[in-house]
């Protein structure tokens, strides 16, 4: 089970930059139409101009102005093509996480900011999958003081201030061969600045008030301790995906207590990889290996355009005109007045 784990990738939610910043882009390569790149797209960001950047893991990263698609890779001066994660924060920089660290986009030139390093070559991670690996980052949040947070792929978490990198919850759930331990797929930030954690590592979910941690596992309320994604609501509820173990299912945090809805509830499938909220207060839900499903507070349905259901979703944003975006290992649609657009394909 821990290896299945392992080969499927967790990326977390992209955020809309509404900080301050030019949004102007610089590119080499742009074209109107672009195929899926290998092992397809994971994550998506929407930027404060209201146009979208695309992580994928293999051919770096993609950002879509409303008319054209723009490809940046290696070749433009990202660390790696393998793009896990985007954020921006409140000086218009906007940041990669990659599998070599992290890329800071001034919006004109790239700059590589490695990690602290971690040796990993006498370890078993090289001979069976890269996934995991501390010196790899699959989640990225900036913090109300302008504090980049950084989820790891074995090596926990980091806070960076644009000079020093401050390690957290190194050592949170199952400790890995070759001593990796904490894997954070996902960081979410909730309306009062507060910071979720989520770990792969059998760690459940941390919370950080900007003072201390507060670590909850399933003693606690949640339906599993492998959690894949996080993510707040407009009511500021914390709805949790998880690895689709054991009872896990979708679980909710009002602040005094979880509950849990599972497969018996309609619950379309336990392996939820990503959460968002549309403006009718509807949650979507991303699987893996399954198709997306709506949770409209009630029932659970599969979405279904015209016969046509979407299996393998990684990601889910809205965009400023309140139209949803999924895609993930097949493609990229754009759903909107109950029109489906077909944006990328294979």
């Amino acid at each position: 089970m821990l290896l299945t784990s392992l080969m499927a990738f967790v990326f977390c939610h992209g955020q809309a930059d509404k900080n301050g910043g030019s949004p102007t882009v610089h590119g080499t390569s742009e074209v109107g139409e672009i195929e899926v790149p290998e092992n397809g797209f994971c994550s998506g960001f929407l930027d404060q101009d209201g146009s979208i950047w695309f992580c994928s893991n293999g051919g770096g990263v993609y950002h879509y102005d409303g008319n054209a698609f723009q490809n940046f890779t290696v070749e433009d001066g990202l660390s790696s093509n393998q793009v896990f994660a985007i954020a921006g924060d409140q000086k218009g920089n906007l940041w990669f996480g990659t599998q070599n660290g992290l890329t800071k986009y001034d919006r004109s030139q790239f700059e590589h900011i490695a990690l602290p390093y971690q040796d990993t070559t006498s370890g078993w991670i090289g001979t069976v999958y890269p996934v995991l690996n501390p010196n790899a980052v699959h989640s990225l949040v900036t913090d109300n003081e302008n504090n980049l947070w950084i989820g790891t792929g074995g090596g926990g978490a980091y806070r960076y201030d644009g000079n020093q990198f401050q390690p957290y919850l190194t050592e949170i759930g199952w400790k890995y061969e070759g001593s990796y331990q904490n894997w954070i797929p996902c960081i979410e930030k909730d309306h009062n600045g507060n910071l979720w954690f989520a770990s792969m590592s059998n760690g459940g979910v941390t919370h950080f008030n900007g003072k201390a941690f507060t670590n909850y596992l399933v003693d606690d309320g949640l339906s599993d301790n492998q959690v894949r994604t996080i993510y707040c609501d407009g009511l500021g509820r914390i709805w949790m995906g998880f690895n689709g173990n054991r009872n896990s299912g979708l679980t909710v945090f009002d602040g005094k207590s979880f509950e849990t809805y599972g497969i018996k509830d309609g619950l379309c499938n336990q392996r939820i990889r990503y959460i968002h909220e549309d403006n009718q207060g509807s949650l979507w839900l991303g699987a893996d290996l399954a198709n997306l499903c709506v949770f409209d507070g009630e029932h659970f349905s599969e979405f279904n355009y015209n016969g046509q259901t979407f299996s393998d979703i990684l990601f889910i944003l809205g965009d400023l005109e309140d139209n949803i975006w999924f895609g993930g290992r097949s493609g990229i649609w754009k759903y909107g007045g109950g029109v489906l657009q077909e944006m990328v394909s294979e």
